[in-house]
């Protein structure tokens, strides 16, 4: 079959490789398209930190955020059928160790994570994943569309929404309006609150209503607001968020920054701040489903085919004027 991998920094090729089978408890999939993401450009320029720590190797098939149709099932499987239209989670959790048994899956001690490390990625024809880490779309939805592969970025926002314990009237600020901060803003307008939008690029594909006020830096924005979501990961802008909020606020972050940050500890506890991580939404698949045609509208720029791979990566890191590009293999 043919699969897309990064065999050196800077240089992503097609190979043909064999045609995964599935084994008990584990279905084949079809794969019909590959959202791109930052961690995959960092994984090409080679600073990932996968890399750094040995979790990923060189040649390596990138690919988490992805959707298709059901090839084939091993010994076990059920409630699904052939044909039928689904999506996986990042992470697959063991479902046994003590964060499993809690029912905080994300914090899985055993973690395997789809084309990080651990398990093989989605750039591929095909791919083998555990029945229990897969989402069919349901009867409604009769062919995978490119706009599938926002259910893994909207999960990780979901979780970010639920940590947030919204109350009517907040006033929210989203840092980046990439795919997370696009999804959070959209997520956001179904509640009552107020979301202004710090994004020095583009913010076109937003749509009208899904926010109040933009900046074009985070310290451009006004200070008091109740929750901080900052998606975008970039260097210095914790600092700069945490400015942004009132005393008890809350900055939640889901980009995750490519180097560390320094933050004065004193502030934290004097302004009874809260700061917090979101790790990926596992639980809330189902959810992301249900909501994806609706909230990821507009977001994709670009669907390339997979033999154009390297050209994919070029109008991820500078060609886009919209979040998404994605990788066809329909």
């Amino acid at each position: 079959m043919r699969a897309a991998v990064i065999d050196k920094p800077h240089t992503a090729t097609l190979v043909e490789t064999a045609r995964p089978t599935a084994g008990p408890g584990e279905v084949l999939v079809k794969i019909a398209y590959v959202g791109l993401c930052g961690s995959d450009l960092e994984l090409l320029h080679g600073t990932s930190p996968y890399l750094a720590d040995g979790r990923a190797v060189f040649p390596h098939r990138f690919g988490h955020e992805w959707a298709g149709t059901v090839e084939e099932f091993g010994s076990g499987v059920t409630g699904l059928r052939r044909g039928e239209v689904v999506t996986g989670s990042t992470m697959i959790p063991c479902q046994s160790c003590r964060s499993c048994a809690a029912g905080h899956r994300n914090l899985c001690t055993e973690l395997r994570e789809v084309g990080l490390y651990g398990w093989t990625g989605a750039a591929a024809e095909y791919l083998v994943m555990p029945r229990h880490a897969l989402v069919p779309f349901g009867p409604g939805t009769e062919q995978p569309r490119p706009e599938h592969v926002l259910v893994e970025p909207l999960v990780t926002v979901l979780e970010a929404v639920r940590a947030a314990d919204l109350r009517p009237g907040d006033q929210v600020l989203v840092v980046g309006a990439g795919t997370m901060g696009s999804l959070a803003a959209a997520v956001l307008a179904r509640y009552p609150v107020t979301v202004d939008i710090a994004e020095p690029g583009t913010v076109g594909h937003l749509p009208p209503g899904s926010y109040r006020n933009r900046v074009t830096r985070t310290a451009d924005a006004p200070t008091g607001y109740d929750l901080v979501l900052e998606c975008s990961g970039a260097p210095g802008t914790l600092n700069a968020a945490l400015d942004r909020l009132r005393p008890g606020g809350q900055c939640l972050l889901v980009g995750v920054p490519a180097q560390p940050e320094t933050v004065d500890a004193a502030r934290i506890t004097l302004d009874a701040l809260r700061v917090a991580g979101v790790r990926h939404g596992v639980d809330h698949y189902a959810r992301a489903v249900a909501l994806v045609d609706e909230l990821g509208a507009g977001l994709v720029d670009q669907v390339i085919p997979l033999a154009e791979v390297a050209r994919a990566f070029d109008v991820l890191q500078d060609g886009r004027t919209r979040p998404k590009v994605v990788l066809s293999l329909a």
